[in-house]
C-alpha cells in the first residue's frame, strides 16, 4: 500500500478528485478514494494545489495531512474489503458495536495501522503485520470492556 502515500499518490488523489467532481463513474481503488473525499469536503481546497496536499495543513484547529490522511482510510478499507488481516473485521465491527460511528472506528485502526507503518518504513524494515494483529486484539479488547 506505499502507493498510498507517494508523491505519485498525489496525481492519482488529484485524478480521482477531478473525476469525482465531473460526476464520473469510479470503481476499485478510485472509488475508494472518492468516498473518502467525500466523508473529508475540508481537503477539497488542497487538491487542486497538487504539492500542498503532501505537506500538513491546518484544518478546523488542527494540523493534517490530507494525503496520508486520506490514504490511511483507503489502507484500512481496504483491508475490511479483502479481510486481510481478518482481525481488521472483527475490530471493527466490535467498535461499531460499542456505538463508536463507523468514520470515527476507521480512525482507530487507521491510527495503530498508520503508526506502525510509518514506523517501519522509517526504520527501513518491512510493516509487521503481526505486530498489526496484536494491536487489533488489544484495540478490540479495550472496546469489549469499555
Amino acid at each position: 500500500m506505499d502507493y498510498l502515500f507517494s508523491k505519485q499518490a498525489l496525481s492519482m488523489y488529484f485524478k480521482v478528485w477531478d473525476r469525482m467532481k465531473k460526476g464520473e463513474e469510479l470503481s476499485g481503488d478510485a472509488e475508494m478514494i472518492a468516498d473518502v473525499m467525500k466523508a473529508h469536503p475540508e481537503f477539497d481546497p488542497w487538491w487542486p494545489q497538487g504539492e500542498m496536499a503532501f505537506h500538513p495543513q491546518e484544518i478546523d484547529g488542527y494540523i493534517v495531512n490530507p494525503l496520508i490522511h486520506t490514504g490511511l482510510h483507503v489502507a484500512v478499507e481496504k483491508q475490511l474489503f479483502s479481510q486481510s488481516p481478518e482481525e481488521v473485521e472483527v475490530v471493527f465491527k466490535t467498535l461499531l458495536e460499542k456505538g463508536l460511528p463507523r468514520h470515527e472506528a476507521i480512525h482507530r485502526i487507521a491510527g495503530l495501522w498508520g503508526d506502525l507503518y510509518f514506523r517501519s518504513v522509517r526504520r527501513g524494515d518491512p510493516m509487521e503485520e503481526s505486530t498489526y494483529i496484536e494491536e487489533l486484539k488489544m484495540l478490540m479488547e479495550q472496546a469489549a470492556n469499555s
